[in-house]
């Protein structure tokens, strides 16, 4: 064979494969796959010992009812349950999944029956976690999903009355087994949302998922205009049709480097599990470690510890990137909001925030930065979040506050899709709806 015919042969060859690779590209994109909708994460009562005064936990027998609020839709749903921090098995006796009515009401008749491989219990061991079986149910994008479950033998959990427990979560109670009734009679105020982690749905869509790392300014609190969950939850509403699915991976208290009872394993050792693990994840955005700054040192609640040195703080995020990146994640970074007035602030604490933020927007290393602290500062003393912004702790944004914080980064998550061209952003608007947890 003479070498312009080999060329040839080799050219046809190469676009011959180039061919069936792009059309299997196109069928496996096409076919139905599973993308996180909603989380939240674990946070157990492991931790350092004698690192913080645990309050007292109670044991929880019957039904458990959380409301959720789902990012994206699919025509399918899946549940990921967690006994991730307890050492003693969890037996989930019964479990259902429903469309939400008002408060933590399911609206009659939309109420499936979640399995596990087939069986209607499970007993998960301790400090494991498990996924349903797919559930036949069509959902919409900031759908409320009403989650019952059943735990006869009972669950140890804590109540929200420790001063630290800024987030806490009305969760429905019943002593029996509800997972069939539309409506529970009692609730109870609990600091976590215990043994539902996770929202998956099934869709042949090209969907980005957006995880919201972070601590309790990330985690949130519900705005009593449109039921969102901090600014998460406004995110995936500013992004709808814009093919994003947004889950808060926000824990209330929850630091880069240290783990604490309540308050979560710290963002290193969790980044596997509620980041890297999670399915459709391809955009991740930092905004912790004020708590690692605000808690060292001497503070009110938290041990004297030595003051958290800058570079601690960036060789975290350095590792959040590096390992981010090994999955094909695209890494934003958030500057750290001013806390001037906060319980644990100080001007030595401040000037490590300022060291922190000037190496954030400075150094490169992420794909993107977001600055929020240009965002939330009071312009006439930055040292501070602005009056109107501010929830009266200085330090959690208000409702207002989560709408600017959301509404600075929607825009560049649009414009740096890596999954081709996106729809048109949606205009924000924020009409009345029933307020729900997310």
């Amino acid at each position: 064979m003479n070498r312009p015919l080999t060329n040839t042969v080799r050219a046809v060859g190469c676009a011959f494969l180039t061919l069936m690779l792009g059309s299997t590209t196109v069928l496996a994109h096409a076919m139905p796959h599973w993308i996180a909708t909603w989380q939240s994460n674990p946070a157990g009562e492991r931790g350092a010992p004698g690192s913080f005064p645990m309050p007292p936990s109670i044991l929880l027998q019957g039904t458990l009812r959380y409301r959720v609020r789902v990012s994206a839709g699919g025509g399918s749903v899946r549940l990921r349950f967690s006994n991730e921090y307890a050492r003693a098995p969890l037996q989930i006796t019964a479990a259902s999944v429903a469309l939400a009515g008002i408060g933590l009401d399911a609206v009659p008749g939309s109420m499936h029956a979640v399995t596990f491989g087939g069986e209607p219990s499970l007993t998960l061991p301790g400090g494991a976690p498990a996924l349903s079986d797919p559930v036949p149910m069509a959902i919409h994008p900031l759908q409320d999903l009403i989650v019952s479950v059943y735990v006869a033998a009972g669950v140890q959990q804590t109540e929200c009355h420790a001063p630290l427990l800024t987030r806490p979560d009305e969760v429905g109670i019943e002593g029996q087994n509800a997972t069939k009734t539309a409506h529970l009679n009692r609730s109870r105020c609990l600091f976590s949302r215990p043994l539902i982690s996770e929202v998956d749905v099934r869709t042949n869509r090209h969907v980005n998922v957006i995880a919201a790392f972070g601590d309790s300014i990330t985690d949130g609190s519900i705005d009593p205009v449109t039921g969102d969950r901090g600014w998460p939850g406004t995110l995936s509403r500013l992004l709808v049709g814009a093919r994003r699915s947004v889950v808060n991976d926000g824990i209330a208290g929850n630091r880069l480097l240290v783990s604490l009872p309540l308050f979560g394993a710290s963002g290193l050792a969790r980044l596997d599990r509620d980041v890297l693990a999670v399915p459709g994840v391809r955009t991740l955005i930092v905004l912790e470690g004020i708590n690692d700054i605000g808690a060292s040192g001497h503070s009110r609640f938290f041990p004297a510890s030595p003051l958290v040195q800058a570079s601690a703080l960036i060789a975290a995020y350095e590792q959040i990137i590096a390992r981010a990146h090994e999955h094909g994640i695209r890494v934003w970074g958030c500057t750290l909001l001013p806390f001037e007035g906060a319980f644990y602030y100080s001007a030595a604490k401040e000037r490590v925030r300022r060291a922190v933020n000037a190496w954030i927007r400075r150094s490169g290393r992420f794909d993107g930065v977001i600055d929020l602290d240009a965002v939330m500062r009071d312009p006439t003393h930055p040292q501070r979040l602005r009056r109107d912004f501010d929830s009266g702790d200085h330090l959690h944004p208000n409702a207002a506050g989560f709408r600017a914080m959301a509404a600075a980064i929607a825009p560049r998550l649009v414009r740096s899709s890596p999954i081709g061209r996106p729809a048109a952003l949606p205009v924000a608007g924020f009409s009345s709806t029933q307020i729900a947890h997310q």
